[in-house]
């Protein structure tokens, strides 16, 4: 059986580890995080300390990595260390998650209970899917997206790079969200939402628009 290294030893780590396990794939999983984390959740696994710098050497000994860690700019400069060193990715599926045939899933990406990627829909790399969340058919979310407990979002949206939905949050048809744009928790999205926005509310208002 293959061996996994999770990086990262936060909350996204508990449940990525939850979630590797009930794939029953892996006969050994370890964690890598700093020594600020709380990594006594991890008591039944090696738990290695992530150093300040950081060598290929480190990861050698697995199979697959899977970086876990909710901020998006985070897991994109992890996913790009682990490229360039070469290391494989693994893409962490739980298997009560239901994926359609025809849709993908990138490597690096993480899925977890219950969600549901319908018809043709598109899982790009280093996403996080969080628990119940629904990406209906022909959606396109594109890398290191962060998509809450919860969230639905219909037929042919597009989430580009390094946004974020918070929990119950409810995306109309063909909706765009920007790169690095928020959505607040329980907010309905009628219309685009343009990059590094923040738009709360019913129907979603932006608040904040960052510059580029």
């Amino acid at each position: 059986m293959k061996r996994l290294l999770i990086w990262g030893a936060s909350d996204q780590a508990v449940v990525t580890l939850d979630c590797a396990q009930a794939m029953q794939m892996y006969g050994q999983i370890d964690v890598m995080g700093i020594a600020t984390q709380p990594i006594r959740r991890f008591v039944q696994h090696r738990v290695l300390m992530e150093e300040n710098v950081i060598h290929a050497e480190m990861f050698h000994a697995y199979d697959e990595v899977i970086v876990a860690t909710g901020d998006n700019r985070l897991r994109q400069i992890r996913l790009q260390i682990l490229k360039e060193y070469g290391i494989p990715l693994a893409t962490i599926i739980h298997p009560s998650a239901i994926i359609s045939p025809t849709a993908q899933v990138k490597h690096g990406s993480t899925i977890l209970a219950n969600a549901v990627i319908h018809t043709f829909a598109c899982i790009s790399t280093g996403c996080i899917i969080n628990t119940g969340a629904i990406v209906e058919h022909d959606c396109v979310i594109k890398d290191f997206v962060n998509i809450s407990p919860n969230c639905a979002m219909a037929g042919h949206c597009r989430v580009e790079s390094r946004a974020f939905l918070g929990i119950g949050s409810t995306l109309a048809p063909c909706i765009t969200i920007g790169e690095d744009a928020v959505i607040g928790a329980g907010a309905v999205v009628i219309t685009d939402i343009p990059v590094h926005a923040t738009a709360v509310g019913v129907p979603a208002k932006i608040i904040k628009q960052d510059v580029c």
